[in-house]
């Protein structure tokens, strides 16, 4: 008897009579799966469990992630039962008595689907997601750096300022900044008039480590002063 006819001789059985076409087909859908042994599908979850640790970093999850993790192993393994159901019965030919239970799994494994992409976002183990998450770690541990380096070089660096027109004539850094080393400078920079601004500066580090790191501070931006 082909799967077809056993399911309408059921269908006809005083306790389903009352059932929907639908009601009928749930019911079919998880007594068909229910045939393996509670100790075979422990034995299964832990074997998804155990692929799910080749491919991601596990070592750090809480409670609520392995409980998470775990119904999302037996949201795939029962998407694949579904998927040998719906083969089986496909290959014994759909009739009348199989089309609703088929229509029922079909509705069942497009949840699953949903089911196991929503699990794979709260937990952050999409591939897509795990992959975005380590580009962006990169990108802002390589801007921290920059971010750092450029803190480090204006807090070490000196500047020195025309003290007639205020253009920035040199940023150096010294080794021994309040030693008595001198600078003499000159500023050639175009004036609106058209003239060489030309003057002169002579100042010595030490005087620019007191007066922390410039000539003129008040010129400096806060990020620096």
């Amino acid at each position: 008897m082909g799967s077809g006819s056993r399911l309408e001789s059921k269908r006809n059985l005083v306790q389903y009579r009352n059932m929907t076409d639908q009601q009928f087909a749930d019911l079919m859908a998880r007594e068909a799966l229910d045939l393996a042994p509670i100790k075979e599908f422990e034995i299964r979850i832990n074997a998804k469990l155990e692929e799910f640790d080749k491919d991601y970093d596990l070592s750090d999850m809480k409670i609520n992630d392995k409980l998470l993790l775990r119904a999302l192993a037996q949201a795939f393994i029962t998407l694949e039962d579904y998927e040998i159901l719906t083969f089986k019965l496909r290959g014994e030919g759909v009739n009348d008595g199989t089309i609703n239970l088929i229509n029922s799994i079909e509705g069942q494994k497009s949840k699953l689907r949903t089911d196991i992409s929503k699990f794979q976002d709260d937990l952050k183990i999409a591939r897509k997601i795990r992959k975005g998450d380590r580009e962006e770690s990169v990108l802002n541990y390589i801007e921290g750096l920059k971010e750092k380096a450029k803190k480090f070089y204006e807090a070490k660096m000196s500047y020195v300022f025309c003290p007639n027109c205020n253009m920035l004539l040199a940023t150096i850094w010294v080794l021994y900044p309040d030693a008595e080393n001198k600078l003499v400078l000159r500023c050639k920079r175009k004036l609106h008039s058209n003239e060489t601004c030309n003057t002169k500066l002579v100042v010595t580090t030490k005087e620019l480590w007191e007066k922390k790191g410039s000539n003129k501070p008040e010129l400096l931006p806060e990020s620096i002063a």
